[in-house]
């Protein structure tokens, strides 16, 4: 016997988002019933949810995945529906200026355990912040387990769920034969934190009021204002390398 669906997600409708009943004014079918090419799928649990967008084509992925986040529905069951073994983090990462002072938030869940992370730097980028976002949230883990991380930044979840992150690290950090790939430090360490657990990355849009993103955010604007930063050893001294600062 097949598993009575809770949630119906309409990608293409009158009314696109995540519905939890079929029929009524409030219900998906109003939403996809005479709607030309209508886009929609019932599921048993988020987590199958999940599972439909990642075999969407990018455009309707992109669209599903940021409808499926925004959703009040997600906001207050996503941590039920999935497993007890899986850790949902939540990262973010700012750069006032970038370069300029930065800072990173790190929202973790598991179970019912949550924990906050955040720091910064007194000179670094925001694309450094939002790896070390990953990075320092991962290394927070004192075993191997399942990771779910959802980010705002297309540039760590598309070079990590694309493969282009690691094509770079075995061209020995190129991204071509004349360019370079940017912050391969910290790449190779977030690639080698990946070996160790398993880690499933998902975009989310940011400032669409998903709580925990938001919270990042929060926390990372706040370590980048704080007085005292330490540097960000290895993009200082490349930038020292390059003759941009003494």
């Amino acid at each position: 016997m097949a598993p009575k669906k809770t949630y119906y997600l309409v990608v293409r409708g009158h009314k696109p988002g995540l519905y939890q009943q079929w029929h009524g004014a409030e219900g998906a079918a109003a939403q996809v019933q005479g709607f030309p090419n209508a886009l929609y799928k019932g599921f048993a649990t988020l987590e199958a949810a999940h599972e439909w967008i990642r075999s969407l084509t990018p455009a309707n992925q992109a669209l599903a995945q940021q409808l499926l986040t925004m959703s009040n529905a997600v906001d207050s069951a996503e941590h039920l529906q999935i497993p007890a073994d899986i850790v949902v983090m939540y990262t973010d990462g700012s750069a006032l200026g970038n370069p300029g002072p930065g800072g990173y938030g790190v929202v973790l869940r598991y179970n019912h355990h949550y924990k906050e992370l955040s720091g910064g730097f007194r000179l670094t980028t925001n694309n450094r912040m939002e790896l070390m976002a990953c990075i320092l949230g991962l290394k927070s883990l004192d075993r191997s387990i399942q990771v779910r991380i959802y980010s705002d930044s297309k540039y760590v979840v598309d070079s990590i769920r694309n493969g282009w992150a690691k094509r770079w690290q075995a061209n020995n950090w190129m991204r071509s034969k004349t360019e370079p790939a940017k912050n391969a430090d910290l790449w190779a360490e977030l690639l080698m934190l990946c070996e160790r657990h398993q880690v499933e990355f998902i975009w989310v849009p940011g400032h669409s009021g998903v709580p925990d993103n938001e919270r990042c955010h929060e926390l990372a604007t706040s370590a980048a204002q704080q007085p005292d930063l330490p540097p960000d050893i290895a993009f200082e001294a490349q930038l020292q390398g390059a003759g941009l600062v003494e």
